[in-house]
């Protein structure tokens, strides 16, 4: 499978990183599930939970500002907000109206507060996009389907049949027809009204869809118009490729990396330590080329961190340690900070089952799971030129202890995980200049160049040269 993952960064041009983003850690939010504000979720977890799931259940915009606190204190750069245009759905992914905020979601006098809070904060907030397809329920849907002479004809693909080609077969989500002049204008003009709101960055959703020709038009134009605004695409490919719209975007979700340290939650050990040794050496030229590939452990569209790793709680903690001391800008994904898990799943296929992936914050539990997270987000943020840097001597020993290093000037970090059930003694410089920042190495035992690492732990060390 390894042999599959392929980068093609020969040639690709150097691209002008935005400062912020590599050096943030992100939250991503569905708005609807996260926050209410002053009110309370509409949900009974009683017999009809299932059904509720299906339907809106009261986050709002006031909700994400009334919790800003709460997500300044975990250390987190950056909001990145599930779509709040007007729409069918809880989700906001089914849009019908571009240019409207959901009155469900709050009011365009909410999002500039949510937005200058956030700014006041030192927080910055990235736009949700899925902009390669519609609700049927749109006025321009609407009438290409009851005028053959309408001028929204040309807006949409159509099938043999003259109905919509729906996104990912569904028809009652019409694909825009992005190579279409007066789509590509629209969407040039939708972005340039949001962006007036103040967004630091747009991620597109199923990026991969577009052509270059379709790419080259509305980036050259948003590089113009919006030229410190990051642009982050959601680019599935199923061989594992990445880097294909670098000449476009500042960054792409890091799938290969992410589906891998999903593997190590489910199964701490080989072979996910394998895979994520392969990834962080092979991706090498991608970082170089400063092309961001920010990593999650979940999102919107998979099952929960908290569920995959079977409630293992250390096996949760070991997967944050892994993902927030990587050489990549981290996407926490809301309420899995506490280990969040779901109450139920079905096989893949199953109408509408990621409505478990979306379940309410529980923001009564996982206090224990949080204060973890939030130390380690606090430790990247206090040493981020070194987590920024380029990681070296990679090491998988025996198969089971994962080590990495960065170094600048006289400090250097250490990150160590052990996989297996017996402890290691992990070499590393005179153990008497360790500081322990976190997990549980014991820096006081074994030889001089050596520190000990229990089973199934992890540990972040700190040395200082002078």
């Amino acid at each position: 499978m390894a042999a599959n993952w392929r980068y093609p960064f020969a040639g690709a041009r150097r691209h002008n990183m935005l400062h912020w983003a590599s050096r943030s850690t992100f939250y991503h939010i569905v708005i609807d599930r996260f926050a209410t504000g002053k009110n309370c979720f509409q949900y009974s977890k009683g017999p009809h939970y299932p059904q509720e799931l299906r339907h809106r259940m009261g986050g709002n915009l006031d909700g994400v500002i009334q919790s800003l606190d709460y997500l300044h204190g975990l250390g987190i750069g950056a909001l990145l907000l599930t779509p709040f245009f007007k729409g069918s759905k809880y989700h906001g992914y089914w849009t019908t109206d571009f240019l409207k905020i959901d009155p469900c979601f709050g009011s365009p006098q909410q999002l500039e507060q949510l937005i200058d809070a956030a700014h006041q904060r030192d927080m910055r907030v990235v736009l949700d996009l899925p902009f390669t397809h519609c609700h049927i329920g749109a006025d321009p849907a609407r009438q290409a389907l009851d005028n053959a002479c309408s001028p929204f004809r040309g807006w949409f693909h159509y099938d043999r049949a003259g109905g919509f080609k729906g996104f990912y077969g569904d028809r009652n989500l019409p694909e825009l027809n992005l190579e279409f002049p007066d789509v590509i204008e629209f969407l040039k003009n939708m972005l340039d009204h949001w962006l007036r709101f103040g967004f630091d960055g747009i991620r597109f959703d199923h990026a991969k869809r577009p052509s270059a020709a379709f790419w080259e038009q509305l980036t050259g134009f948003l590089r113009a118009r919006h030229p410190q605004v990051f642009l982050l695409g959601e680019n599935w490919h199923e061989s594992g490729e990445i880097g294909t719209l670098s000449r476009y975007l500042h960054g792409e979700l890091n799938i290969p990396l992410s589906l891998a340290l999903r593997q190590f939650l489910a199964q701490p050990g080989q072979p996910a330590t394998d895979a994520i040794t392969h990834l962080i050496r092979s991706q090498q030229a991608s970082r170089k080329n400063g092309y961001l590939l920010p990593t999650f452990l979940d999102n919107h569209d998979m099952e929960r961190a908290g569920f995959i790793s079977r409630k293992n709680r250390n096996a949760l903690a070991l997967g944050y340690l892994l993902q927030l001391s990587l050489p990549y800008p981290p996407i926490i994904y809301y309420g899995s900070e506490r280990g969040q898990s779901q109450t139920e799943n079905f096989p893949a296929g199953r109408y509408e089952r990621d409505r478990y992936f979306r379940e309410p914050m529980a923001w009564e539990a996982g206090e224990d799971m949080a204060a973890w997270v939030k130390k380690l987000i606090h430790i990247r943020n206090d040493n981020i030129e070194l987590f920024t840097s380029e990681p070296r001597a990679i090491a998988l020993l025996e198969g089971h202890v994962l080590t990495y290093r960065y170094s600048k000037g006289d400090s250097m970090i250490m990150v160590a995980i052990n996989c297996g059930p017996r402890q290691k003694q992990i070499p590393c410089p005179a153990v008497q200049d360790a500081m322990l920042l976190a997990g549980y190495a014991d820096v006081k035992e074994g030889r001089q160049n050596h520190f000990g690492l229990q089973p199934y732990s992890g540990a972040i060390l700190k040395f200082n040269r002078a």
